[in-house]
């Protein structure tokens, strides 16, 4: 089964590309600088972050956005 964890999260809010995301690939859970070049299925992307909890996420956030995000994948 595949996790998405609040490193996960963390790791997406901080990135400085240009237009990062979350994607499932076959070798888990990864972190891409573009979203519509990725390989995979995309979970979450850095604009649905920020539109959802602003520029700053506390771990509490992170962790339960983690959780939430596992439990809709297939």
């Amino acid at each position: 089964m595949t996790t998405i964890t609040a490193d996960d999260i963390r790791a997406l809010a901080q990135s400085n590309d240009a237009d990062p995301a979350l994607a499932v690939a076959p070798d888990g859970v990864i972190l891409v600088p573009e979203a519509a070049a990725a390989d995979g299925h995309i979970v979450y992307t850095k604009t649905e972050l920020r539109q959802d909890y602003g520029e700053e996420i506390t771990d509490v956030q992170a962790e339960v956005l983690a959780a939430g995000l596992t439990s809709q994948l297939p």
